[in-house]
């Protein structure tokens, strides 16, 4: 298992290559008249937990994220059922930012910056289910965060440094056509690796000797949005995405001590407006 997720991985670059590639050059009139223009706020959380599963410390937005990007999950006016086709190639680009509270019982509190990226792309197959339209999917996922910290004292005086958090995953799900106005997107997020890079070094260099990279490779996600359509071309929409991932390998990141990602959760909720181009 850890081979072929290791080789997963290595692909993941080429295949994402490949799809986003052959949703550039797919007919322009084809994408725009089925791509959605998104804009949401959303609530962000992350906690982390230590080896006795004891609060570690935690980032919750201060104020809603505000979050824009781009999709195409075939909620439009169903096609013809000779012009249409029953396999459609789907994704989602979406980019976000907002500030959060830190908070840890041995570091104290301080208010930074974060910034969220997410690529997703799907095949999926139109299929029916109890006369429903439907649409089963899988794909593959990319979701990176960058936590600003650098330059910054916590209230306890324990310097900030920067951190880049990468998930690659295979997204795995369903959208239920429930009527013409109302739609569900149901997916499972299959972690294949999760990098954790922490600059350490670059803010105290006389303590580490290295900017370490934790891998992490047990855990998963959840992410349900559900769809109303408004009138003509608009819609809006709520959604909650839930991460869980459990502690990664220990790194060398100093002469006598090596680091560590412990077991963290995040959790996004929020809500959205979107226009069909």
């Amino acid at each position: 298992m850890w081979k072929i997720k290791y080789n997963l991985v290595k692909s993941l670059n080429l295949l994402w290559l490949i799809c986003f590639c052959t949703i550039i050059f797919f007919p322009a009139k084809t994408i725009l008249n089925a791509a959605e223009f998104t804009i949401d706020l959303k609530s962000y959380s992350y906690e982390e937990l230590d080896s006795n599963n004891q609060f570690f410390m935690s980032d919750k937005s201060s104020d809603p994220f505000v979050g824009f990007g781009i999709r195409e999950w075939d909620l439009g006016v169903f096609e013809d059922s000779e012009n249409k086709s029953l396999w459609k190639l789907l994704y989602t680009i979406e980019y976000s930012r907002g500030r959060v509270n830190y908070n840890s019982n041995g570091t104290g509190t301080m208010v930074k910056n974060y910034s969220r990226g997410r690529l997703e792309a799907y095949l999926s197959k139109e299929i029916y289910v109890n006369k429903k339209r439907a649409r089963p999917y899988i794909g593959l996922g990319y979701r990176e965060l960058f936590d600003n910290s650098a330059n910054q004292v916590t209230s306890t005086g324990a310097i900030g440094y920067n951190r880049i958090s990468q998930y690659y995953f295979l997204p795995v799900g369903m959208i239920w056509y429930i009527n013409e106005f109302w739609s569900l997107k149901s997916q499972y997020n299959y972690l294949l690796q999760g990098k954790q890079t922490s600059y350490i070094k670059d803010a105290l260099p006389a303590t580490y000797n290295v900017n370490p990279i934790n891998t992490q490779s047990i855990g998963g996600g959840l992410d349900f949005t559900l769809n109303k359509k408004l009138i003509s071309n608009w819609y809006y929409y709520g959604f909650i995405r839930l991460w869980d991932l459990g502690a990664s390998d220990a790194v060398s990141c100093s002469a006598s001590s090596n680091c560590i990602e412990p077991k963290n959760s995040t959790s996004e909720i929020g809500v959205g407006i979107s226009f069909t181009f």
